[in-house]
């Protein structure tokens, strides 16, 4: 007579070194395929945070900050968000130029040394005073050269809003930041122009002859924590900007 077959009872690791009083005889199959599942859950939720750099394999986010300012603050938060959501980015300190104007300005010079730097890859650029809440999705399949948020408020329609920008690397958005530059140092000490007022003039300049491709980024991309809110009180940000410079304008 043949030995009597003995079936092979798998316990899940989840329950091993705990008590077991009863394991129905049908439910065995079941535990196994409930463990399965588990694991499987568990897999998708690692490889999407380990698959949410690689579907943004062609961006990275970049970004600056003056040293020895409250802006380091706002900078290691920054990263941080970006850090949970497997973002790559560079996020560079810099000396402060001597006014929060200077210091903003050269925000188009910084842009081209990013755009040499990162060659072959699209630049997102998002001001360190920000938080990246979620991956913002829609970047990874722009085709224009520039995405950018034009915002009407209250106080002046049509805004360009620089805090969020998606910037082709091709050189015409490098002869953009080249002109929005000259821009910037042909104001000089008129600190009443902001430089994104400066990157709109750019825009309109050189989209005819360069057919500079652009287009109006969601406002969940471009969200100012308190006066988007009342606008759009319904939307949920994606890039939540907190414009520290309310604050720290007054600093050199």
């Amino acid at each position: 007579m043949g030995g009597r077959k003995i079936r092979k009872v798998v316990i899940p690791k989840n329950i091993i070194g705990k008590r077991i009083d009863y394991i129905p005889k049908n439910s065995i199959s079941n535990i196994n395929k409930r463990v399965a599942i588990n694991n499987n859950v568990n897999n998708t939720h690692k490889e999407f945070n380990k698959g949410s750099s690689s579907l943004m394999s062609g961006i990275i986010f970049v970004a600056y900050y003056t040293l020895n300012t409250p802006y380091e603050k706002e900078a290691k938060k920054f990263k941080e968000s970006l850090q949970k959501l497997n973002l790559t980015h560079d996020v560079v300190g810099v000396k402060p130029l001597g006014t929060w104007q200077a210091n903003t300005r050269f925000k188009a010079k910084f842009l081209q040394e990013m755009l040499i730097k990162h060659k072959g890859k699209n630049l997102v650029y998002v001001d360190v005073d920000a938080i990246v809440h979620s991956i913002p999705i829609l970047f990874k399949d722009y085709t224009c050269d520039v995405a950018i948020r034009y915002q009407d408020f209250r106080w002046r329609k049509n805004e360009c809003l620089s805090g969020t920008i998606f910037l082709a690397n091709n050189e015409k958005v490098m002869k953009l930041c080249k002109e929005w530059e000259k821009i910037n140092i042909r104001e000089g000490g008129n600190n009443s122009n902001l430089e994104q007022w400066n990157l709109g003039s750019a825009i309109d300049l050189l989209k005819p002859s360069l057919q500079l491709s652009v287009i109006n980024i969601p406002p969940e991309y471009t969200f100012i924590f308190d006066s988007m809110k009342k606008i759009y009180p319904k939307i949920k940000p994606v890039i939540e900007h907190f414009q520290a410079s309310r604050q720290n304008r007054h600093r050199r």
